[in-house]
């Protein structure tokens, strides 16, 4: 058994950001990835709490900061990881890869699917994996001068700069208000160290 096991897991946003009153200690870095352009790479330093094999939920702390992590079966079992052990989260920001109307009557919401690393992310650094994020949001504002687009999802208000101009067009034919379903690709690392 390796000392310094490696164990990629897909972490949920709304894990990682929400419950972190003050937020965690984040470092990160940005690198260019095919057909995406600048990213940036968030790095955290973190401590396992507590893990929960039969629920696939680790609940990891900083300082006093603590929020859980849900690790898909894709990533097998749980075993090797305990309370104490420290470990290392990388994520990438996501990119917008895809928009589209909502159904009428939709609510915010966010919903993960499992997906390999694809052409969207082909340069990350380390073994990342990337899923797919489809989030249900209501559409504040894309400003074309500066392809950022404004929303309000179930974590409140956030924008991303949008690259792909297929994108940007369809962006450009929604209005201030409607529900729209944005899909990101995200990657993600996390290292046992």
């Amino acid at each position: 058994m390796l000392k310094h096991m490696t164990m990629i897991i897909a972490i949920s946003v709304a894990g990682a950001l929400a419950g972190c009153a003050t937020g965690p200690t984040v470092t990160s870095e940005t690198v260019i990835v095919a057909g995406v352009g600048p990213v940036t790479v968030e790095q955290m330093n973190v401590e396992i709490v507590d893990v929960d094999p039969d629920a696939r939920i680790v609940r990891v702390r900083q300082g006093r900061n603590t929020w859980p992590v849900d690790v898909p079966e894709v990533f097998g079992d749980l075993m090797n990881i305990n309370a104490g052990d420290r470990v290392q989260i990388r994520r990438v920001e996501g990119a917008v890869v895809g928009v589209r109307p909502a159904r009428r009557g939709a609510q915010a919401g966010i919903v993960y699917s499992e997906t390999t690393t694809g052409p969207s992310f082909q340069n990350l650094p380390e073994k990342f994996v990337v899923r797919t994020l489809t989030l249900t949001a209501k559409l504040e504002n894309f400003d074309p001068a500066t392809r950022i687009v404004n929303y309000e999802g179930p974590l409140g208000p956030r924008t991303h700069t949008v690259v792909d101009p297929a994108i940007q067009t369809a962006l450009k034919r929604m209005k201030r208000g409607d529900m729209v379903q944005l899909t990101f690709a995200e990657g993600f690392h996390f290292q046992k160290y």
